[in-house]
C-alpha cells in the first residue's frame, strides 16, 4: 500500500476513468441480456432460442474490433480513441431502443454498440493501467478492470430486472445509454490520459523516474508483427485459451451437465453465483500473485485448481460440496485468467504495441475459448448421450495446458516500464533473446 501511494494524482484519475468505464462496459452488460430476452421476445412475437442468438452474436463476435482498437491506441494514445468511442458508444446502445421487429437490423445494432464498447473501453484500459502502473500491473488489471466488470455485472442484473419490470426494456436501454453519456464519457474526457500525454501540473505529474514525456513509437518493447512470431506468443495463447475453454464449457453447459448428476436448477444457479465470487478472488489473488514473481510460472498453481475442477466434477453427483467445490475452483481459475493475459503480454513484449497484442489475444480466446468451444462441448455430449466423455476429454485438455505451463519462457530482461523512454539497442535484443 506504501508503494501505491507514491503513483502520481494523474494515474489515480486515470484508474477512477477506468473504473467508472468497465462498470457500463460490455462485459459487464452482458449480464442484463438474461432478462432482456423474454420481453424482447414477446414484444416481437420471436421465439426465446432466436432472440438469444441475436444477443450473442454481438458478444462473440465483437472482440474482434480489439485489434483495430488496439493499433489506434498505441498510433493516437487512449483518450483520443477512449472520448469519441464513449460518445458513439452512447449513443449505438440508446438506438437499441428505437429498433422495431427485423432481426437483422436488431442484430446490427447491438453488434455497433458492443463494438464501440470494445473499442472506447477494453482497448484503452489494459494500456492506461500498464503505463500508469508499471510496478502493480497485476493488481491494477485484477482490481480496477476485471473485479470491478464483475461486480458491477453482479449490481447491473438486478437492477436491470427492475427497469424492465417498471419501464419496459426499451427505456432500459435508454437510461443505459443515457447513463454511459453522463458518467463515462466525462470521466474519459476529464480524467483519462497516459503518462505520454497527460498535463504537467506540478513535479509530480509524471512518475519521479520518468526521464521525459516518449511518443507511443517510442515506447520500449516489440513491435506487432515480432511478437506474433514468439513462441511465447504462441505458448501464452495456447494456455490461455484451452484454461478458458475448459472452464467456461463447465460453466455455460453447468445446468444440463450438473442436471444430469442430479442436481436442481435452482442448486446449479447457487453454485454459478459461487463461482462468480470466486472469480473475483482469482483475479484479485493473481494479480498479487503476478506481480511478486519474477517468472510466468506464478500461474501453474491456478492450472492445477483447472485440472482439479474438472477432476471434483466426476464426485458431484448429489452433494452439495462438490458442486460448490468444482464451481469455485473453476472461477479462480476464470478470474486468473483475465488477469494473467494483459500481465503476460506487457512482461514479454513491452507497451510498444500493447494494445494491439492484447486485443488479438483477447478475440483469439474469447472466439475460441469463450464463443466456440462451450459449444463444441455440448455437441460432443449429445452425441455420445451424457457428458462422461465430454469431461474425461476437458481434464486431459487441463493436463496438457498445466505440463504447457510449466514450459513458459522466462520473461525477458530487463523489466519493461512505461517511462523509461527509448530502450538502448543492446537492451532490446536481450528483450528478445528468450522469446
Amino acid at each position: 500500500m506504501s508503494a501505491l501511494r507514491g503513483y502520481p494524482t494523474p494515474a489515480w484519475k486515470a484508474a477512477i476513468a477506468c473504473v467508472l468505464a468497465m462498470v457500463l462496459s460490455p462485459p459487464a452488460l452482458v449480464t442484463t441480456v438474461t432478462f432482456l430476452i423474454d420481453p424482447v421476445a414477446k414484444d416481437f412475437g420471436w421465439s426465446h432460442s432466436e432472440t438469444l442468438s441475436i444477443f450473442n452474436i454481438p458478444t462473440v463476435a465483437a472482440p474482434f474490433v480489439l485489434p483495430l482498437a488496439g493499433r489506434l491506441v498505441d498510433r493516437w494514445g487512449a483518450r483520443a480513441v477512449a472520448v469519441p468511442g464513449t460518445a458513439l458508444y452512447a449513443l449505438a446502445t440508446a438506438a437499441v431502443a428505437l429498433v422495431g421487429a427485423n432481426g437483422l437490423v436488431l442484430t446490427a445494432i447491438l453488434l455497433v454498440s458492443t463494438a464501440l464498447g470494445y473499442t472506447s473501453i477494453l482497448g484503452v484500459v489494459y494500456k492506461v493501467v500498464s503505463e500508469w502502473f508499471p510496478h502493480h500491473r497485476g493488481l491494477g488489471y485484477s482490481m480496477l478492470i476485471g473485479a470491478t466488470s464483475s461486480l458491477a455485472g453482479a449490481a447491473l442484473a438486478p437492477l436491470s430486472q427492475l427497469s424492465i419490470d417498471h419501464f419496459g426494456w426499451r427505456t432500459t436501454y435508454l437510461l443505459i445509454g443515457g447513463c454511459i453519456l453522463l458518467i463515462v464519457f466525462p470521466a474519459q474526457y476529464f480524467l483519462m490520459y497516459e503518462p505520454a500525454s497527460a498535463p504537467l501540473t506540478h513535479e509530480k505529474a509524471v512518475l519521479p523516474e520518468a526521464k521525459g514525456r516518449p511518443a507511443h513509437t517510442d515506447l520500449p518493447g516489440l513491435p506487432l508483427s515480432r511478437a506474433l512470431r514468439t513462441r511465447a506468443w504462441w505458448y501464452m495463447v495456447l494456455v490461455l485459451t484451452v484454461a478458458a475453454a475448459v472452464a467456461m464449457s463447465v460453466r455455460l453447459n453447468a445446468v444440463s451437465l450438473f442436471g444430469e448428476r442430479g442436481y436442481s436448477a435452482t442448486e446449479v444457479s447457487l453454485s454459478v453465483s459461487v463461482m462468480l465470487v470466486t472469480s473475483v478472488a482469482g483475479q484479485i489473488l493473481a494479480g498479487m500473485v503476478l506481480d511478486r514473481s519474477r517468472t510466468p510460472r506464478a500461474f501453474v498453481p491456478f492450472m492445477v485448481c483447472l485440472v482439479l475442477g474438472t477432476v471434483t466434477v466426476f464426485a458431484a453427483t448429489g452433494g452439495m460440496w462438490a458442486l460448490f467445490l468444482t464451481m469455485a475452483l473453476l472461477g479462480v481459475v476464470t478470474g486468473a485468467e483475465s488477469t494473467t493475459g494483459p500481465y503476460f503480454v506487457g512482461c514479454y513484449f513491452g507497451m510498444r504495441a500493447f494494445a494491439q497484442i492484447q486485443g488479438i489475444t483477447l478475440g483469439i480466446v474469447s472466439l475460441v475459448g469463450i464463443g466456440l468451444f462451450p459449444v463444441l462441448a455440448q455437441g460432443a455430449a449429445e452425441s455420445t448421450g451424457g457428458y462422461t466423455a465430454t469431461l474425461v476429454a476437458l481434464t486431459a485438455a487441463g493436463l496438457i495446458v498445466l505440463a504447457l505451463s510449466l514450459f513458459l519462457p522466462r520473461y525477458p530482461s530487463p523489466a519493461v516500464s512505461p517511462n523509461a523512454g527509448k530502450p538502448e539497442a543492446g537492451r532490446v535484443a536481450d528483450r528478445t533473446a528468450n522469446l
